[in-house]
C-alpha cells in the first residue's frame, strides 16, 4: 500500500478563502471544505526573490497547502496562489480604487502573464505541484475606460486588478490560457493529479 493510499477521505481541503476558487471547484462537483492558511504571503514573497516567477507561484501554493496540512495530517490539502507579472514586475492585489487604476494603466496595451501555482499536500508534505501560465494582451484603454471598468467591477482583491470572470474579460484583445487558471486555480492539472494519485473527490 502506498503512502497516499493509507489516507482515503471523501473530501479534500482547499487552503484558500477565495470565493472564485471555491466556485470553480463546486461547479465541477468536488467534495471539499475550506480552511484558509495563515501564511504571510507578502513576507514570503520577499524571501523568494531569487526564484523565477513560476517557481515563486509554486512555492507560495506549497506553503499554503503545507501550513494547513500540518493541522490536518490525514486529509489531502490543495493550495493555490497566483502572480500577475508584466515586464518582470509583480502586480499584487490593489486593495483600493487608486491602486487598481494605477495597475490597469500600467497593463494597458501590454502583454502580461498570470502564473497559477497549485499544490497538493498530505501528511504535512508536498506530494505534487504545478504552475500553469496564461498570456494576456490588454487593449489600449483610456483613463475614462479604466475608471468606468473599476467602478463596475471593483477588482480590489484581484491579482492584476481585474475580474476576468466578470467585465474584466472585455479588457483584452488576446488571451492564451485556460479560464480557470486565469481566475487563480489550475483546474485541469489538478484533476490530472487526482487521477494519477488514484483519488476521487466527486460528489
Amino acid at each position: 500500500m502506498s503512502y497516499q493510499e493509507e489516507f482515503k477521505s471523501e473530501y479534500f481541503i482547499l487552503a484558500s478563502n477565495s470565493e472564485i476558487r471555491k466556485k470553480i471547484l463546486s461547479d465541477q462537483g468536488f467534495n471539499f471544505i475550506v480552511e484558509g492558511s495563515n501564511v504571510d504571503e507578502e513576507n514570503l514573497k520577499n524571501k523568494l526573490t531569487s526564484l523565477s516567477f513560476e517557481n515563486k507561484a509554486i512555492a507560495l501554493a506549497e506553503a499554503k497547502a503545507k501550513e494547513v496540512s500540518l493541522r490536518n495530517m490525514d486529509i489531502y490539502v490543495v493550495g493555490a496562489d497566483q502572480l500577475c507579472v508584466c515586464e518582470n514586475k509583480i502586480f499584487n492585489k490593489p486593495g483600493n480604487k487608486e491602486k487598481a487604476l494605477k495597475n490597469l494603466s500600467a497593463l494597458s496595451g501590454k502583454v502580461h502573464y498570470q502564473y497559477s501555482g497549485i499544490s497538493i499536500c498530505l501528511g504535512g508534505r508536498v506530494i505534487w505541484s504545478f504552475c500553469d501560465i496564461s498570456t494576456l494582451t490588454m487593449k489600449i484603454l483610456s483613463n475614462e475606460e479604466l475608471k468606468s471598468y473599476v467602478e463596475k467591477d471593483k477588482p480590489y482583491s484581484c491579482a492584476g486588478s481585474y475580474k476576468f470572470e466578470s467585465y474584466g474579460a472585455s479588457l483584452f484583445s488576446e488571451v492564451k490560457g485556460s479560464k480557470s487558471s486565469i481566475l487563480g486555480l489550475a483546474l485541469k492539472p489538478l484533476m490530472s493529479a487526482f487521477d494519477e494519485l488514484k483519488v476521487s473527490f466527486k460528489k
